[in-house]
């Protein structure tokens, strides 16, 4: 475990070298990470894949091990001031609360471009959109966004990150609920879910708010396993104020129980995400791998398995490049397909 946390830590110290060169935060500190990641990026590339590779290898060596949550703590708190790779979507978040809280505008019927003079946008994306969320995140993001009372952006931006912390920790509580009621024998699924180097960066790093919609989903799970249809189906309405995407479980619930339903949840769940082949973000991953771990066939855990190593090798390229322009979305997508040549390999381990 302790060369897995190493490992992270690299990773972490990694995310700076993505460091937005208008976004001064750390500056003083990490500047010749954002030389390495903008001015030498063959070399940066190189770094990501070892770091990756490494990962992922360690990753599988420890599934079988039965270990403290505090390992889990640790690797949050290694990760908190950490810079979201490749994604800007916290940053929207943040502003998304403070057109609220400081400006007093709903961010899903105006823009964060109407706010022209906040610092925020010379480092932000996505600017000309209004918030795609639920009102059900908005409303939730308010309560870390009370910190931008006190306008210190680097107490807002980790609030945020430790927020959406809070969520994966329910995540991880009540599937290790679940896998100890289905798969007793088989503990190794819940850390299959919980060390998943994909999970990790995407949440811990990146700070995704796509737990916050499966930690929901999951719980309204739990709750119909149980046969508490009112709780479940309210838990699964949480969830869709969120991001809608679960919204596609709900006819799942009225098949008969022989059927898997983590099976059919995760399948549904990547399907969905090809309805818009432009946008096959690979944190949208998240959405499936949570279920995943619940199949019953061996298989498919395998299979999905394999993907989330894809998911996050395919950044190679936007690293390389420095855009994400062709070729970079043709050697994304099949790098992600060539991760399921993992497969029989993955299966061997599980």
């Amino acid at each position: 475990m302790i060369r897995f946390i190493f490992i992270w830590l690299l990773l972490c110290l990694f995310s700076f070298t993505q460091q937005d060169l208008n976004l001064t935060i750390y500056n003083n500190i990490f500047s010749w990470l954002q030389y390495l990641g903008f001015y030498q990026r063959p070399l940066t590339t190189g770094l990501f894949l070892i770091l990756v590779f490494s990962f992922f290898w360690l990753y599988f060596k420890l599934l079988k091990r039965g270990f403290s949550w505090r390992w889990l703590i640790l690797l949050v708190l290694i990760a908190l001031p950490a810079y979201p790779l490749f994604s800007y979507d916290i940053f929207n978040y943040l502003f998304n609360a403070k057109m609220v809280l400081i400006y007093h505008a709903n961010p899903h019927l105006q823009t964060a471009i109407n706010f022209a003079a906040d610092p925020m946008l010379r480092f932000m994306r996505n600017v000309h959109t209004p918030a795609p969320y639920a009102y059900g995140w908005t409303g939730l993001s308010l309560l870390p966004g009370l910190t931008w009372l006190t306008q210190n952006f680097t107490l807002s931006f980790w609030a945020m990150k430790l927020f959406i912390v809070g969520f994966w920790l329910g995540q991880l509580w009540i599937l290790q609920k679940i896998v100890h009621r289905l798969f007793p024998k088989e503990p190794w699924r819940f850390w299959l879910f919980a060390l998943n180097p994909l999970v990790l960066v995407e949440t811990l790093i990146n700070g995704h708010n796509d737990v916050v919609m499966m930690f929901l989903a999951l719980l309204s799970y739990w709750f119909f396993i149980n046969s508490q249809k009112f709780r479940s189906l309210l838990f699964l309405i949480f969830s869709v104020s969120i991001k809608y995407v679960t919204i596609l479980l709900l006819p799942f619930y009225w098949l008969k129980k022989r059927y898997d339903l983590p099976t059919l949840f995760s399948v549904a769940l990547l399907l969905v995400m090809f309805i818009r082949p432009g946008q096959l973000h690979s944190w949208y991953f998240i959405w499936a791998f949570s279920f995943a771990v619940l199949s019953k066939p061996k298989w498919v855990v395998s299979v999905f398995t394999a993907l989330t190593f894809g998911a996050l090798l395919r950044y190679a390229p936007y690293l390389y490049f420095g855009h994400w322009d062709p070729p970079v979305y043709l050697l994304r997508n099949l790098i992600w397909i060539g991760s399921l040549l993992f497969t029989s390999l993955i299966k061997k381990v599980l």
